[in-house]
């Protein structure tokens, strides 16, 4: 009996590491940071100190280090400062993106990235949308 059950188990964990678009397909690349610290500054002044652990749609996450532009390809999460003048655009979203180096330039952020994958204390993770926060500070 308890082989049987330690199959199940076995079968079902094989099973989310190679289905579909799970966590265990979410993207990485080397070279860059993942888990990064930043400070949220929500639509109504609060601020939550949270780790980004990545980007999606409200169903799974998309990349660790990546958030997909409508217009230039990719935005390397670790490559930003912050993210400023964030707005809701018919599913996309525009903002302002400061990036390390000092260059600062508006983008929109695809429709299926507009979800932030974070944790919070104890690393209890969340999914919030972009259109609910106002300013997003990287820790340098």
């Amino acid at each position: 009996m308890r082989l049987a059950q330690g199959l199940r188990i076995f079968i079902v964990a094989v099973a989310c590491l190679v289905g579909g678009k799970g966590i265990a397909s979410v993207e990485a690349s080397a070279g860059h940071k993942t888990s990064l610290p930043a400070v949220l500054t929500m639509a109504d002044g609060t601020t939550k100190a949270v780790t980004l652990k990545g980007v999606g749609c409200a169903a799974n996450m998309c990349s660790r280090v990546r958030a997909r532009e409508n217009n230039s390809g990719s935005i390397w999460l670790d490559g930003l400062a912050s993210i400023r003048q964030i707005r809701d655009a018919n599913g996309a979203v525009e903002a302002t993106f400061t990036f390390k180096n000092g260059i600062e330039r508006e983008g929109s952020i695809a429709q299926d990235n507009r979800v932030l994958y974070i944790s919070r204390w104890f690393g209890r993770p969340e999914k919030l949308d972009f259109a609910r926060i106002h300013r997003i500070d990287f820790s340098r």
